[in-house]
């Protein structure tokens, strides 16, 4: 192969796949319609130039590839024993082979996307998160957590349930739109728990009694936020099982 005709240097591709769909590109081959003997002769041709240049390892996925091209293009040119080309095999593999190259094809464009989008971001300046305490008015009134009750951990149950809900096949099975109020919610959950046959039940056993079609991101926290409006109306109280930080509800005022 002539160096000026296809001036390529092995270090430069991520493997045979790269290589070869750069030499398909290059000459301007039809894909579909490979001339995988043409192919196979321009690539055989490159190796062997460039054989010497590269280590062992590398070295040993051109030569697979190589032995590979080898092996189609003799089943086009070389007569099976009764005289006959085995036309549908041959068929059968440069389509598979074709298929190879269109799927790279298709994981490099991806790639070279999501560098683009990597850079991109790597210039975008994020702002850092304000304190919220900092605008915290000087008269707000603080609301005191049941004891062995912290605030890191029931933030974390709430966030656990809501990974429940978007691991559930409901979600990619239903568009939902309603207008939820807290107030709304907490009638509904106090009904429940007045009529529930134990005093006491979990965050998450209380939304599996709830109709699913029902149950959304912000139907999960706006019954959340009822919760912490009964705790401070001195209807119910809370608890955590320390094990799986777990909301345990019980009424205590009827």
């Amino acid at each position: 192969m002539d160096n000026n005709d296809l001036n390529l240097k092995l270090k430069d591709f991520e493997g045979p796949l790269d290589l070869l769909d750069t030499l398909i590109r290059e000459k301007k081959m039809d894909i579909l319609n490979l001339d995988i003997a043409t192919l196979a002769s321009q690539f055989l041709d490159y190796i062997k130039s460039q054989i010497n240049t590269i280590n062992i390892e590398l070295a040993s996925e051109y030569l697979e590839m190589s032995a590979y091209l080898i092996s189609l293009k003799s089943k086009k040119l070389i007569p099976s024993e009764n005289g006959i080309i085995d036309d549908s095999s041959f068929e059968y593999e440069r389509d598979k082979f074709i298929q190879r190259i269109i799927q790279y094809r298709k994981y490099k464009e991806v790639v070279s996307h999501l560098q683009t989008k990597h850079e991109l971001r790597k210039q975008m300046l994020v702002k850092q998160t304000n304190d919220a305490k900092a605008y915290e008015p000087n008269d707000l009134i603080k609301e005191v957590l049941p004891n062995k009750i912290e605030l890191d951990k029931i933030s974390k149950a709430l966030i656990d349930a809501i990974g429940k809900y978007k691991m559930s096949a409901l979600v990619q099975r239903k568009i939902l739109v309603q207008e939820l109020s807290i107030q709304d919610i907490e009638e509904e959950l106090w009904e429940f728990l007045k009529k529930y046959k134990s005093k006491t039940i979990s965050f998450s056993e209380y939304l599996s009694q709830i109709d699913p079609i029902k149950i959304t991101q912000q139907f999960i926290v706006t019954t959340f936020l009822a919760i912490l409006d009964l705790v401070r109306y001195g209807k119910i109280t809370i608890s955590q099982n320390q094990g799986n930080n777990e909301i345990c509800i019980s009424i205590i005022k009827e």
